[in-house]
């Protein structure tokens, strides 16, 4: 009994009756404080009263995992991330292509309208859209852009493209090809005559400066900016601008040229009696421009000296001519005298065996025989 008179009062864990374990005895004049059991995984048996109740370590925890453990599950979550992000480029590219595919004829067919109503730099500029991600006939869009930027002019970007054309349309029909290469050979046709008009106004160049500067010379009014373009002192020369002239009117020869090498690719064997007809004048008319532009070409001015030169080797050289000339024809005078001689004695000899002259048949060679001809 307490000092009051009240029986002792029961712990919350239990007491003395079996159910919180046994009591121990508590210090003199002090509460008696039950024994509390120790806790599965170790620990003191007994609990102060107001101290913390002990925890289980962290790792003991129910659910928790070990280290190596949650290393792996993170591991094996990114692979399963990574494996699910994977297909995702996949699918944008198979939804982009088949988008493109599915605009091609949209964008073919308002290229080909544009090209008809006249507007050829807007139809190279749609037809270019279809040269990218293109598996169904590739050829087509660099043929089309090709022949497209031909009609706005632009020959050197025109000839690219339908060189491209060409080389994809390898597995094509040969019309196909042959298609594709008479534009081409139109190509290089047109811009071999851009290349001698070039070639033609700096020809007119070089004969206005001449006369500029032979009126100076003279004293008379000129032109000073057909000397001097872009007035800085730097005065033109005809030399100059006939060097110009000449580069270009190389490049037209070259052109056409290739041109005509064109046509002559294997691809237009099939064509009708009309085309072939129409082919043979086109490398007519690409062999008379090559002609007429390395005709154009302006000669290089002599040098007196140099051709001095040249005379006196050509006079050299035609005084050895004559010379071995002369030395020939002493030989074959040689041999005459000595064949007319033999013939001579020859005869002698028969009209002083024979006693007459020699008969009609000739000499034994002209016979066929190998000796003289003798009537027995």
């Amino acid at each position: 009994m307490s000092g009051d008179g009240a029986p002792p009062q029961q712990p919350p864990w239990g007491g003395a009756n079996g159910t919180g374990g046994s009591q121990q005895p508590a210090q003199p004049g002090g509460p008696v404080v039950p024994s509390q059991p120790g806790p599965p995984w170790g620990g003191p048996s007994t609990v102060r009263p107001g101290a913390p109740y002990p925890q289980p370590p962290r790792a003991q925890l129910p659910g928790s995992r070990s280290p190596q453990a949650a290393a792996l599950r993170s591991r094996r979550l990114r692979r399963r991330a990574l494996l699910l992000l994977l297909p995702i480029p996949l699918l944008i590219a198979a939804l982009v292509l088949g988008t493109k595919l599915a605009f091609l004829p949209v964008i073919a067919s308002m290229g080909s309208d544009r090209y008809d109503a006249g507007d050829h730099s807007g139809a190279a500029d749609l037809f270019d859209l279809q040269k990218t991600m293109n598996v169904v006939d590739p050829w087509k869009a660099w043929f089309n852009t090709g022949t497209a930027r031909h009609r706005t002019g632009d020959d050197y970007t025109a000839i690219s493209d339908l060189h491209r054309a060409y080389d994809l349309a390898e597995g094509e029909e040969p019309m196909v090809r042959c298609r594709i290469q008479i534009n081409l050979s139109i190509a290089y046709e047109t811009s071999g005559d851009y290349e001698k008009t070039t070639a033609d106004d700096y020809m007119a160049q070089k004969k206005a400066l001449e006369e500029a500067l032979a009126a100076r010379a003279a004293g008379e009014d000129y032109e000073a900016s057909v000397i001097d373009p872009y007035g800085d002192g730097n005065e033109l020369t005809p030399e100059q601008v006939q060097d110009d002239a000449t580069t270009w009117y190389s490049f037209a020869e070259r052109s056409f040229a290739t041109a005509e090498q064109v046509r002559g690719w294997p691809g237009c064997e099939d064509q009708s009696e009309q085309e072939k007809e129409q082919n043979e004048q086109s490398v007519q008319r690409l062999q008379d421009k090559q002609q007429q532009a390395k005709d154009a070409q302006p000669q290089e001015p002599q040098d007196p000296q140099e051709g001095e030169e040249q005379e006196q080797e050509q006079e050299q050289d035609q005084t050895e001519e004559e010379r071995a000339e002369a030395e020939r024809q002493e030989k074959l005078q040689e041999q005459n005298s000595e064949a007319r001689d033999d013939e001579d004695q020859s005869q002698q000899e028969y009209r002083n065996y024979y006693g007459g002259d020699e008969p009609a048949g000739g000499t034994g060679e002209e016979q066929g025989g190998g000796g003289s001809a003798k009537n027995w």
